[in-house]
């Protein structure tokens, strides 16, 4: 009865009570709008980021593929043979060409390839030793070990 008495008396209490709550809630909201903006932007820089990195990947890869086309075309065997007539060089024939005896060398002998690993004949589909024992003969090596060391 008293509680109603004084709310009676003084009803702004109420209604402070009522704003500073909707206060409270509405700077609740702005924090977190603040907070969900921040993350935002955060994000949005790093995929502009992104981007850049990717266009300058692609730049690179352009450059790179267009410096090897080059290498490819500065080294085809027509333009070197032009540049080395062009320095003075000549083909060399037969009797420019100097033999040399090597004493006791043996050239290598012929190259035999190896087998693949997977070609192997001798083990067609046999199992490791390891894995031949039964889920039977597991549990009763576990249950009686002493039956197991007496065959």
């Amino acid at each position: 009865m008293k509680r109603n008495q004084a709310r009676k008396h003084i009803p702004w209490r109420s209604k402070v009570r009522i704003t500073s709550r909707t206060i409270v809630a509405a700077l609740v909201l702005l924090i977190v709008g603040g907070l969900y903006l921040a993350v935002n932007a955060r994000v949005a820089d790093a995929g502009r980021e992104v981007l850049e990195l990717q266009n300058q990947r692609a730049e690179l890869q352009r450059q790179i593929a267009e410096h090897t086309s080059t290498l490819a075309e500065l080294t085809m065997p027509q333009r070197m043979l032009e540049r080395a007539l062009a320095l003075g060089y000549e083909p060399a024939g037969m009797s420019d060409m100097l033999f040399i005896a090597v004493p006791d060398y043996a050239p290598p002998g012929e190259f035999i390839a190896p087998r693949p690993p997977a070609s192997r004949t001798e083990r067609q589909g046999a199992l490791s030793p390891a894995y031949t024992e039964t889920l039977g003969e597991w549990l009763l090596r576990v249950v009686r070990p002493d039956q197991r060391e007496a065959r």
